[in-house]
């Protein structure tokens, strides 16, 4: 273990970043940002099934209606924050979201669809703007890092929202908590508007520029030093890039993760959920279980981001699939939260790395745009997968939910990585 690898040596490395100028503050808009994400599949899966009295598949439906509404949205919010800058993307987010979430409670079935469709469509774009704030203010390890420590965040909200949402929502209503929910969304886009955290290095203060030197993002930025709102003009004179110039088998071998990777894990809230509901506690045991899966996420994640050498998203997607194979076995909610904790070891530094790998490969200027497409491919993983895990838990029990969950994670990374060494034999 090297010495950034030492328990002191990764404090001082994190700590170091939490130091530079604008990263805490944005680590924060970030833990506030996706609390109310986090919630949605938990709460949807319960308002259908509890409040509604519908099966699990129409509960599926639901949350894949809403994932697949984020799965429009995310590239087109990507790229209107490349083109118009942040807080124009975001205005549109704060008015359509809330009202949805707001209207959601009293809503029938079908009418909830239309509005799980919308919130998705304009969901606020966290997790592009966070990583792309934090790709503009980073370089080399220190990116790792940083990422490292927003998808630790991301693990505190785990911990916290959906098993807490899953306790509002048990103890008072499903109705109660959306309302919550789309309070929250509101806050944080207010919150993104009054911070509007750098999403170009142009828009970096000259000394923190300085600090992290030249851009080692690939291609030419033809970038005139004027500025409209927060986003610079792009050289008239510049030849105009085609339209998915920054799209690569490289690029393509992570939104395939990112879809089996989606479909995985959403696919394992929703299998805990059932489990929850077949143990008879839909509360207290949500909460031990997601909060330690997070819990083991997080640690994960503390770990990978000290680390000098990189590794394979690829790879640790097919870890972590076999790793979820022992949930299927689990007697009961406390077993279920201890085995889940192998898998949940692997989430924080899956995402970190594919994000690390992902801003390495697409230039600055469209960096945005790739981030919007990576989250709809793992929405779009999401939609696909939590209807059929719906099915499966119906037919036959989350247990066998948990195995399939897990032969999608292997055969994403098994087969991606055969793919991807087949086109390398080729180029030979």
């Amino acid at each position: 273990m090297s010495a950034a690898s030492a328990p002191g040596g990764a404090f001082a490395q994190y700590w170091r970043i939490l130091r530079r100028p604008h990263v805490a503050p944005l680590l924060a808009v970030g833990f506030l940002g996706r609390l109310p994400h986090s919630v949605t599949a938990v709460l949807v899966t319960l308002h259908v099934t509890h409040t509604l009295g519908m099966e699990y598949f129409y509960a599926g439906m639901a949350a894949a209606i809403l994932t697949i509404g984020i799965a429009f949205g995310s590239p087109w919010r990507g790229r209107r924050i490349d083109t118009v800058g942040l807080r124009r993307a975001v205005v549109p987010s704060i008015i359509v979201e809330g009202l949805a979430w707001g209207l959601a409670p009293f809503a029938s079935y079908p009418v909830l669809l239309v509005l799980l469709f919308a919130a998705g469509l304009y969901s606020l774009p966290v997790f592009t703007i966070i990583r792309q704030s934090l790709s503009v203010m980073m370089r080399g390890d220190d990116r790792r890092t940083s990422f490292s420590l927003d998808s630790m965040v991301t693990e505190l909200v785990f911990i916290l929202g959906p098993g807490g949402a899953a306790v509002v929502a048990s103890l008072l209503s499903s109705q109660v908590a959306l309302l919550a929910t789309g309070a929250l969304v509101v806050l944080a886009g207010l919150v993104l508007l009054w911070r509007n955290p750098p999403t170009r290095s142009s828009q970096l203060e000259g000394t923190h520029r300085e600090a992290i030197g030249e851009l080692e993002s690939p291609g030419r930025h033809d970038e005139a030093p004027v500025v409209t709102g927060a986003i610079p003009v792009v050289n008239a004179q510049a030849p105009a890039p085609k339209r998915f110039s920054w799209v690569t088998p490289g690029v393509i071998a992570m939104l395939i993760m990112a879809a089996g990777a989606g479909m995985s894990l959403s696919g394992t809230e929703v299998g805990v959920v059932a489990f929850s509901e077949h143990e008879g506690d839909t509360s207290m045991g949500l909460w031990w279980a997601y909060g330690i899966w997070s819990a083991a996420s997080l640690v994960g994640g503390f770990l990978y981001g000290a680390q000098k050498k990189r590794y394979d998203p690829l790879g640790i997607i097919t870890v972590m699939g076999i790793a979820l194979i022992p949930a299927a076995f689990a007697p009961d909610m406390f077993w279920l939260g201890l085995l889940l904790v192998l898998s949940g070891f692997f989430v924080a530094p899956l995402m970190t790395a594919a994000s690390e790998r992902l801003t390495e490969q697409v230039a600055e200027r469209h960096r945005g745009e790739a981030m919007g497409w990576y989250g709809s491919a793992m929405t779009a993983g999401t939609a696909l997968g939590t209807p059929l895990v719906g099915v499966v838990i119906d037919t036959a029990g989350p247990q066998t939910a948990f195995l399939a969950l897990a032969g999608v994670a292997i055969v994403t990374g098994v087969g991606t990585m055969a793919l991807r060494s087949l086109r390398r034999a080729r180029r030979a």
